[in-house]
This record gives C-alpha cells, sequence and structure tokens, in this order.
C-alpha cells in the first residue's frame, strides 16, 4: 500500500495545484518510481489512498497496467492519517501481511530482503530504518543489538546511551494482527499500534538499511534530489529496481 492522500504542504506552492506524488522526478512522477519499483520486485496489486486532489493522481496512473501491477484505490473523504487510512483500505488485503510505504521516499531498498527479515524474527511489525543519531530534525527510533524495537525518541530529546537509533524510512511490513489495532477514523499508525504493541509486549522489529535513501518531503530537498538526479549523482534506474 502506498500512502499518498496527504496535503503535502510542507512542500508548499509546489503541490498547490498539483498533488505531492504526482510532482516530476527527472522523467517520471514521485510516485511511479516506487510503481515501478514494486513492479520489478514482483508485487502485483497495490493499494493507494488518495484524498487531496484524488481524480488527477487516479486519472493519471490508471488501472496501473502500463507500471505492470494492478492499482486500487481507497478514496478518503476526509484524511485518515496513516493508521487510519490504511484500517479503511482492509477489504483490500484479504487477511494477508502487507508493506507499507510513503509516496515521497526513494531509497534501493529490497522490499524481500525486508520481507525475509520480518518472518525471520517472526514479528508483529517491522520498520525499515535509517541508522542515524539525528534528533534535531527527526523523531528517532530506538532499538537494541537484536533490532527489537524499543521505543520513539521525540526531536531534540537527549540520544539514549544504550540503545541504537535510526530514522524510521516509510517502509513497514504489517501483519494481519499488527493492523488489528487500527480503526479507520484520523489517527496515525505511531499512536494507534506501535506504541500500545510496544506496552503489549508484541514481537516488534526493525530492519537496518545501510544502503541509498532519500527523503522528499519538503519543498527543499525535493529540489535538491531532484538537482542531483538531473546531475546523474543519483540514479532512478538503482532506485526502481
Amino acid at each position: 500500500m502506498i500512502l499518498a492522500a496527504g496535503y503535502g504542504t510542507r512542500m508548499q506552492d509546489l503541490s498547490r495545484d498539483v498533488p505531492k506524488p504526482l510532482l516530476p522526478m527527472n522523467h517520471l512522477r514521485l510516485i511511479e518510481i516506487a510503481l515501478h519499483k514494486l513492479a520489478n520486485q514482483g508485487f502485483q496489486r497495490v493499494v493507494i489512498n488518495v484524498h487531496y486532489i484524488a481524480r488527477s493522481i487516479m486519472e493519471f496512473l490508471g488501472d496501473g497496467s502500463r507500471y505492470g501491477v494492478e492499482i486500487l484505490y481507497s478514496q478518503e473523504t476526509h484524511l485518515l492519517d496513516t493508521g487510519g487510512g490504511i484500517a479503511h483500505a482492509e477489504h483490500y488485503f484479504r487477511g494477508e501481511t502487507i508493506l507499507t510505504l510513503n509516496a515521497d521516499v526513494i531509497s534501493d531498498i529490497d522490499f524481500q530482503a525486508l520481507y525475509h527479515h520480518h518472518v525471520q524474527h517472526r514479528a508483529v511489525a517491522t520498520m525499515a530504518v535509517f541508522p542515524s543519531r539525528n534528533n534535531r530534525d527527526y523523531r528517532l527510533v530506538i532499538y537494541d543489538d537484536w533490532n527489537r524495537l524499543k521505543g520513539f525518541l521525540p526531536r531534540s530529546r537527549p540520544l539514549p546511551e544504550s540503545d541504537l537509533t535510526g530514522i524510521f524510512m516509510g517502509y513497514a511490513i504489517l501483519s494481519p494482527a499488527a493492523r488489528a489495532y487500527l480503526t479507520p477514523r484520523p489517527q496515525s499508525v505511531i499512536d494507534a499500534f506501535y506504541l500500545p504493541a510496544l506496552q503489549n509486549k508484541e514481537p516488534l522489529f526493525v530492519y537496518p538499511f545501510r544502503g541509498q535513501w532519500y527523503d522528499v518531503g519538503d519543498k527543499s530537498s525535493y529540489l535538491n534530489i531532484r538537482q542531483k538526479i538531473q546531475e546523474g549523482q543519483i540514479s532512478l534506474e538503482t532506485m526502481m529496481r
């Protein structure tokens, strides 16, 4: 499931008339990079939640056949945030474990490796994490040497000395048991699932990833990454494998 319903306010004027997932990234639109990557890694069905200028996204992407996948749209009459958006689309998932991804991240991550990590640890949920100590710009994920999720560190809070930290990359594996925590009303997946699940001692894990990962969620980072792609410093082909 690609999460693509938001207003894209951090893009400022760039998303005034165009939804963030359709912003151009070289010869492609941002969300097309994710679709090509999913298809190249063997995914066949992709659910996309939409709200802001939803019609533009649905008309542009169509049924997904030109990307080699079937696209199913989960339309939200009002924004449901990450947790509510996933719950609202539950009828599409057929009781299966799913991959969720944000529309505004680019990476050369291997989704099959992420899934195998999830299965190996018999996890209820697994988050892909980019190891980092940058607590100024991000709310960090806290985990231990065995990759067990321990909690979340608000921005600018003191870093834990004995635990590892990283940035949530926007990719997660969620089992049906994880999604059972969610309801189709406005709620974040962190507050509605991860925090209660930690209290319940559910097996939650992280997948540390040290490859290429780019957060293009705001105007400055988007323009910077787009320029690097145009200059050949970042290969879109690599990001879509």
